[in-house]
């Protein structure tokens, strides 16, 4: 049976800074129509090489992409094989074979308009877009086919995305200083969620109305227990998704003296994060090995189902 590795999928947009009818899908498939070779779509960034070496079409739409890097002619180090009785080792340099070079690195892609899944063995985001700019150039695209970037999600609608796919945990973390007791203590009735966190901490420390001068880090974790059946869980779901609503609905906006005054994780049911400033839409999965990467057409598989279970989600809403 094969070994397997745990690998991690994640999701980008391409989010285009030049107003245009583009999508990241369509220029890459007109750079590979115009770059029809491996040699054709291959470029280097310094000594490492990188090229397409894969591509694949999906019946029900997008593009695999196989991308991967090497350094033409560098040594692997070797660790030498050692008896019981070797007290230290020599690393050893082995030239690649003359059918091909090491590998460095690859990625895996399924691109579907400007939806990105991906799929990496050392190579970074900054890498694959650096590859696509160069590729885009090579294929002669039009100007604007470079100006793009590889986000992850910052914009769409949260409260949209954690309705559609529910609520499992709620994590709310705040610092508490006197200077925030106090202003709570001025006002009549301490409103939202830092109101909702001060109570608590003065709650915990056993004061009414003041808080340690040094400042206490509280952490609330909230989640739903399914010990207790059906209806009393689907009571709960509702709750805690209301809660995390409510959480999303308070965050203080771009420009508020207490924008640092908390913040919150929300773990949604497909097992997406939630956070003030990003979602973070990965999943992990275990996929057989193949030497330093992973079997290409499982991993594939893999992007083409994470992406399907997105969609039909909502997380792709914006």
């Amino acid at each position: 049976m094969p070994a397997k590795r745990e690998k991690v999928l994640s999701y980008r947009r391409a989010e285009w800074f030049a107003i245009t009818d583009l999508t990241l899908e369509k220029c890459l498939r007109d750079a590979y129509k115009a770059r029809k070779n491996i040699s054709e779509r291959t470029i280097f960034v310094g000594d490492q090489c990188i090229k397409t070496v894969k591509t694949r079409d999906v019946q029900a739409g997008g593009l695999l992409v196989h991308i991967t890097s090497e350094v033409p002619g560098e040594a692997a180090s070797v660790v030498p094989k050692a008896d019981a009785k070797t007290t230290e080792l020599d690393l050893k340099a082995e030239q690649p074979t003359a059918e091909g070079e090491w590998l460095d690195g690859d990625a895996f892609l399924f691109v579907k308009n400007d939806h990105v899944c991906m799929c990496s063995t050392e190579m970074r985001d900054g890498a694959i877009r650096q590859y696509l700019f160069e590729i885009f150039k090579k294929a002669k695209l039009p100007e604007d086919a470079i100006k793009f970037e590889l986000l992850k999600v910052a914009d769409m609608s949260k409260i949209k995305m954690l309705h559609k796919q529910g609520v499992k945990e709620l994590e709310i973390r705040a610092t508490m200083f006197k200077a925030s007791a106090d202003y709570e203590k001025r006002k009549a009735n301490a409103t939202g969620l830092p109101g909702f966190v001060s109570r608590q901490v003065r709650a915990l420390i056993g004061k009414p109305n003041d808080v340690t001068p040094d400042g206490l880090r509280v952490f609330l974790s909230i989640r739903t227990d399914r010990r207790y059946g059906p209806k009393a869980l689907a009571l709960g779901e509702s709750r805690i998704e209301a809660l995390a609503a409510d959480v999303v609905k308070h965050q203080p906006k771009e420009g508020d003296k207490d924008k640092k005054y908390y913040d919150y994780v929300i773990k949604t049911g497909t097992g997406q994060r939630i956070t003030p400033d990003e979602i973070f839409m990965k999943t992990t999965v275990t996929i057989e090995s193949d030497g330093k990467t992973v079997r290409c057409d499982k991993v594939w598989k893999e992007l083409t189902k994470f992406f399907e279970d997105l969609e039909e989600s909502g997380a792709l809403e914006q």
